[in-house]
């Protein structure tokens, strides 16, 4: 079984550091701050969840009611 690493974060350093990467790429502030925008949507919107002592996978953008 893979073990995975658990990063524990605020939303606001995932922004900065993002914004950081993304940063030696775009040139124009306002384009940056779409693209940051950009990655953060995929991260987010694509990430999924195990709830633990659950055995159904949520998706992390849909409430636990709608399970």
């Amino acid at each position: 079984m893979r073990r995975e690493k658990v990063i524990r974060t605020t939303l606001g350093e995932l922004i900065v550091a993002v914004t950081d990467e993304v940063m030696p790429f775009v040139e124009n502030p306002p384009e940056l701050y779409i693209a940051t925008s950009y990655v953060l949507n995929e991260l987010l919107a694509h990430h999924r969840l195990r709830i633990p002592g659950e055995s159904r996978i949520f998706s992390s953008h849909f409430p636990r009611a709608l399970h």
